[in-house]
């Protein structure tokens, strides 16, 4: 690349996490964590909060946004009781077909009515109530209004917008949904948890105080292995059948670069049907009991992402557990990802065809280019999205709804 080509480029990834922080602070009001931090944390309350988690610990976005804060906050002498709207074995039964995929719709929505009318009854017996992503129909979220002080809702994506312009009805009828009940459950919390700049901004709109928590990644469990001397070099993605046509975006690149290194190998976890000319793919089933084990076999991490207003609200998760696991990334320059991935030092962002090859291809004939992108991401995930830091931040958090610290209000 030349010096007035990556002049440019490093610029404009510049502007880009600039207007990403700059949002934060001018248009969304967010609450920064030292502000939080003022509150007096050194007596440890006998705190009882309600997690309400869409999900069951096998969806990523309930995993990492309440069940992996369990233990921790536990430890901090806090009870934490949490109920379930769609547990995984629900979700498993959700197939491909129309009628099945109608009926588990329903039954979700059935589900988190029955929940949302639960927390109403129960409200009054915790200290604190943090909402994952859940949506509750009328009444509920003008019932709970009364309990507005102690209810945090925490949403990861743009869930208010459309994932899939070209969606079917179903899709239509939930993005529906969500657009109005997304409002109506902001407008019901004392504070949103969001991943970045974009959804605060939204959340903004109807929610009197916002904190970001992008992530977050338990760096205990995802760390890097030392690799086996291996001729191929392994580029890798983890997703699901339904991301997968992001990687269609790097399609041309990836065959330019199979022709040009014949040891290249592309690793897909938890991806649908995916073809490359000349290209050697090895698919490999998502668990989470394997998920580690198959990340530490890839030598460069992949998120190529499309520019739209849902993938605006990403909170960049294949990131952080590539540079977790120690892998150098090339990443597209979208929204957080310009935040997580710092140009040339952690890994790359690559806005053409030309720029995916040619940054792919230095660190697929750099070695020792790819071992120090990789310590530094690492270094960046544990210094800025590791799970105890945003446990702490968490606690902060929850703690200031007892507390009843005026920061907030100065």
């Amino acid at each position: 690349m030349g010096a007035s080509h990556y002049g440019n480029f490093i610029r404009r990834r510049t502007i880009c996490h600039h207007r990403s922080r700059s949002r934060i602070g001018k248009r969304t009001g967010l609450v920064q964590p030292a502000l939080w931090l003022a509150c007096d944390n050194a007596t440890r309350l006998d705190m009882k909060i309600l997690f309400v988690a869409q999900y069951g610990p096998l969806a990523a976005s309930s995993r990492t946004r309440v069940f992996d804060y369990l233990p921790l906050l536990r430890r901090a002498g806090i009870t934490c009781d949490v109920k379930v709207v769609t547990p995984d074995d629900l979700v498993k039964r959700n197939t491909r077909g129309i009628f099945s995929r109608l009926l588990y719709y329903v039954l979700s929505y059935f589900r988190a009515w029955w929940t949302g009318w639960t927390c109403v009854f129960i409200a009054s017996q915790y200290d604190a109530i943090l909402i994952q992503k859940a949506l509750f129909s009328f009444p509920i979220p003008r019932l709970l209004r009364r309990y507005r002080h102690k209810i945090f809702f925490d949403f990861d994506d743009a869930i208010f917008t459309l994932e899939n312009p070209n969606a079917g009805w179903i899709n239509r009828l939930r993005t529906r949904r969500r657009a109005m009940g997304v409002p109506a459950m902001l407008q019901t919390a004392h504070c949103a948890i969001v991943e970045n700049a974009y959804t605060a901004e939204f959340a903004a709109r109807y929610c009197p105080y916002i904190s970001q928590i992008t992530g977050p990644i338990d760096t205990a469990r995802y760390i890097p292995e030392k690799k086996t001397e291996d001729e191929k070099i392994a580029l890798g993605w983890i997703g699901s059948q339904w991301t997968t046509r992001y990687l269609d975006m790097i399609r041309d690149p990836l065959a330019v670069l199979s022709r040009r290194y014949p040891n290249l190998e592309l690793r897909l976890i938890g991806a649908g049907e995916f073809d490359v000319p000349d290209l050697q793919i090895v698919h490999m089933d998502w668990a989470l009991e394997t998920e580690v084990d198959h990340l530490q076999t890839f030598d460069i991490g992949l998120m190529p992402l499309p520019d739209d207003p849902f993938t605006r609200g990403k909170g960049g998760y294949k990131l952080l557990q590539y540079m977790a696991c120690g892998l150098p990334v090339v990443a597209s320059p979208v929204e957080i990802n310009c935040e997580i991935v710092t140009h040339g030092k952690t890994g790359f962002l690559a806005e053409t065809d030309i720029e995916w090859i040619e940054f792919l291809g230095t660190l697929i004939e750099n070695k020792t280019l790819r071992n120090r992108l990789g310590i530094a991401g690492r270094a960046r995930v544990i210094a800025h999205y590791a799970l105890e830091k945003s446990s702490e931040q968490l606690l902060t958090l929850l703690q200031r709804s007892t507390h009843q610290c005026d920061t907030l209000s100065q």
